[in-house]
């Protein structure tokens, strides 16, 4: 009897065993096609990387119907190899090289993009919106190096010495610079190109760091007051007194848009660098005086702000990435060279990261 037993409880083990093999083969020949492009729209967004989103396009049509370059959220910036971009410009040779950070393969974190032959020489004095501004002699022009698309633009003024570029919006193709024109008496001001007017605009304003949101755009030159500008008629709306409390050890200053806010932020130099780096403000229009004022802020929920010597991009958080802090750029006054920290806001405390190039400047992939 005991040996009838054991027969009996084998051969129900036997069958089983065989049946979870089978359910096994069944479940990894699942045809992944068929997933729901609601879950499929939810994957994508995770996707740090446009190079991952275009791989993930690519495996089947579904896949690619249910995932729309135009639905995709802005990239995790990259950054790109260059030379003294800040100061007089850069040139490129037959191949762009860049830097992701949102590649977790050290072997495949640099890759390289060709750039077409008529630019290999042409001067790249900016990016943003996922152009290149490109200067070849007098002719301005705005280069997608991913799609090889390019912008022409109309000419600087005929009286303008020299174009410092220091803005793209990140909505649309609103681009503004420092433009130095010989008649007024050697004075910087603010040149706008917007693509409703097809012109460059002068307004009397300098600036150094320019951000833009709803049709205005906003300027400062170092710690000055904030100056804000219809960009349509050029009009002066406000000028709004620095913040009260912003230091006068602060040695670098950004004005960012982040989710429909302008934020102001002040970088600092002290001594003790793991601690107290920037000071974050943000433009509180609802006061009942009509004018504009910085209220200091905490917290930027979960954005990313990615910072170079002048402009600011503002990201959400995607995995591998942390909310609610900074990535920054700074230079070295004697070499030029640049360095890449991440200052975490809420514990302000500040680290260094790698990055493979000396001299860099963030570029947002965009193929659409």
């Amino acid at each position: 009897m005991p040996r009838l037993r054991w027969r009996l409880l084998s051969t129900k083990l036997d069958r089983i065993k065989r049946r979870n093999t089978q359910t096994t083969s069944r479940d990894y020949k699942r045809d992944w096609r068929e997933l729901p492009p609601e879950l499929l729209f939810l994957i994508s967004q995770k996707l740090a990387d446009l190079r991952y989103v275009i791989r993930f396009r690519a495996v089947c049509k579904s896949w690619c119907s249910s995932v729309l370059l135009s639905d995709h959220p802005l990239q995790i910036p990259w950054l790109l190899e260059c030379d003294d971009i800040f100061i007089e410009g850069t040139r490129f040779s037959e191949e762009l090289h860049f830097y992701s950070l949102a590649d977790a393969s050290p072997e495949t974190k640099t890759g390289s993009i060709p750039i077409k032959e008529c630019h290999h020489s042409s001067n790249y004095q900016g990016t943003g919106n996922g152009y290149l501004l490109v200067m070849d002699d007098c002719d301005l022009s705005l280069l997608n190096p991913l799609t090889n698309n390019t912008i022409s633009l109309p000419p600087v003024p005929s009286n303008c010495i020299s174009l410092f570029p220091v803005f793209f919006s990140s909505s649309d193709l609103v681009l503004a610079g420092r433009i130095f024109l010989g008649c007024d008496h050697g004075n910087w001001s603010c040149g706008i190109y917007h693509p409703d007017k097809m012109e460059w605009k002068c307004i009397d304003s300098d600036c150094f760091n320019t951000c833009y949101l709803n049709g205005m755009l906003f300027t400062t030159f170092g710690f000055d007051c904030t100056n804000v500008f219809d960009v349509t008629s050029g009009k002066k709306l406000y000028e709004i007194p620095q913040p009260e409390d912003e230091g006068p050890n602060a040695w670098g200053c950004y004005l960012v848009e982040s989710c429909g806010v302008i934020l102001r932020l002040s970088l600092y130099n002290t001594r003790d660098v793991d601690t107290n780096i920037f000071s974050i403000y943000k433009l509180n229009f609802e006061r009942v005086e009509g004018q504009p004022c910085w209220v200091k802020v905490n917290n930027i929920g979960d954005q990313i702000l990615f910072l170079d010597v002048r402009n600011g991009i503002s990201v959400k958080a995607t995995d591998g990435f942390k909310k609610n802090s900074i990535y920054f750029i700074t230079e070295d006054k004697h070499s030029r060279d640049h360095s890449l920290w991440r200052y975490d806001i809420a514990t302000g405390i500040i680290e260094m990261l790698h990055c493979p190039f000396e001299r860099f400047m963030w570029f947002i992939p965009k193929i659409c």
